[in-house]
């Protein structure tokens, strides 16, 4: 005969309550797992447009796109300048950015303001920030893997650049958001690396190009 019994009272207790102990932890733990998710996504999507940086550099006798201040000067900014190194165009929203061009439904290559989640260095060491001209080349950066090429912005900002200079405290304050996921967030750096920085980690010596720049 098959012997075949029924789960006893004492056993379904034990289920019931290491099925609730699962729900507590993951319910408690659904925000880190979130914002890990979306930051892992941003840094794909950063390295991507690493790839677009290198592929434009490439092409232009190793120069990074210049800041460029104006926008009706016939050149594009930053977005535009790479679009045609990407294979698509939704890297340029970061994942858990709300204001980004998707749910805003705008134009992410616009001259006129930044709609990507991303705000590129300004160069503003190095003189960019009065002059245009100004060109960084790889082959000049000693240290690339020390040097930010893209950052996130904070809400509703609409810069291009981030400039040192710029602003009652300098974009690095005013602007930058440093904790998009939580105690951090994700940078693209100039040896085409993306790394997530947590606040006690990120310094704004990491914008320069020149090392030696007094951060104001």
């Amino acid at each position: 005969m098959r012997n075949s019994r029924g789960f006893t009272l004492l056993e379904l207790l034990i289920v019931v309550t290491i099925i609730g102990i699962i729900a507590v932890m993951v319910v408690t733990n659904w925000g880190n797992l979130k914002r890990y998710s979306q930051r892992t996504a941003t840094l794909s999507n950063m390295r991507q447009i690493g790839v677009a940086f290198y592929s434009y550099a490439g092409d232009n006798d190793s120069r990074l796109p210049r800041r460029i201040a104006g926008s009706t000067n016939g050149n594009d900014k930053w977005p535009g300048l790479l679009h045609d190194y990407l294979q698509e165009i939704r890297v340029y929203a970061a994942a858990g950015d709300r204001s980004n061009f998707i749910f805003q439904k705008q134009d992410p290559l616009s001259n006129e303001r930044n709609h990507t989640s991303y705000i590129m260095n300004g160069y503003n060491d190095i003189g960019a920030y009065t002059n245009e001209d100004v060109e960084v080349r790889l082959g000049q950066l000693e240290k690339p893997a020390s040097v930010i090429l893209l950052g996130t912005p904070r809400s509703g900002s609409t810069h291009f650049y981030m400039d040192l200079l710029e602003g009652s405290n300098g974009n690095h304050v005013d602007v930058l958001n440093l904790t998009l996921y939580g105690d951090g967030s994700d940078y693209l750096f100039a040896d085409g690396s993306a790394r997530y920085l947590t606040t006690n980690r990120y310094s704004a010596q990491l914008w320069l190009v020149n090392k030696d720049f007094p951060v104001p």
